[in-house]
Parts: structure tokens; C-alpha cells; sequence
């Protein structure tokens, strides 16, 4: 089991690297996409969490399934903040805010800020 998560945690961090160095998005969801389906079956469900947040919001930048990106972002912040998982909720909060920002929401990154607090 502790190789699967440290694995699984190398993946993310994998992830989050291709985003912020400006990777094409279309690359990057297919890999994501990739990785969810074996985090599923490795039963990694935390780093399957964190996969999603961001293949969500890649979906969004991409204007693929923009619907769906709030549903999914705020399910997955009320069972993180009912879990008391305080590290999946602060990436839920970044997620959005940087894809609040990308679009120029300021308004709404703000409010956001101000809403999650700590």
C-alpha cells in the first residue's frame, strides 16, 4: 500500500507541474483523465480527489463541461469540509481561484477568498 501512495502522490505532483509550466491543456486531461482510472483501481481515493479537482479545472479552461465544474468542485469542497480534510478544501478553494482569475473574475476570486477564511 505505501508504494501505491507515494506513487500516486508523485503523479500529482507530476500534474500540477505540467499545468504551471504551461503544458497544452488537451495533453494534460488525457493524462489526468490516465491517472484517475488508476488511482481508481489502486483504491488511492485522496490522490483520485486531487486528480479530479484539477482535471475539473482543466476541463473548464478548456470550456469542456463548464456545467459540471461547480457541481463538482462544490460536492467535492462540502465533503471535504464535512471530512474536516482541511488540505483537499484548500485545493478545491485554489483551483477555483486560479480559474476565477484566468478568467478575470475578480470579484468572485475575492468573494472566495473572503467565504474560505482561513
Amino acid at each position: 500500500r505505501g508504494e501505491n501512495e507515494g506513487a500516486s502522490w508523485c503523479l500529482i505532483g507530476r500534474s500540477v507541474h505540467l499545468y504551471f509550466i504551461g503544458r497544452p491543456l488537451d495533453s494534460i486531461q488525457k493524462e489526468l483523465e490516465a491517472f484517475i482510472k488508476v488511482m481508481t483501481q489502486l483504491k488511492q481515493d485522496m490522490s483520485k480527489s486531487y486528480l479530479t479537482i484539477l482535471l475539473t479545472a482543466v476541463k473548464k479552461l478548456r470550456g469542456i463541461d463548464v456545467e459540471a465544474y461547480d457541481k463538482i468542485m462544490e460536492s467535492t469542497l462540502a465533503s471535504a469540509t464535512s471530512a474536516g480534510n482541511l488540505d483537499l478544501s484548500a485545493c478545491v478553494n485554489l483551483c477555483k481561484l486560479e480559474v476565477f482569475v484566468f478568467f478575470q473574475q475578480y470579484g468572485e476570486a475575492l468573494d472566495l477568498v473572503r467565504k474560505a477564511g482561513d
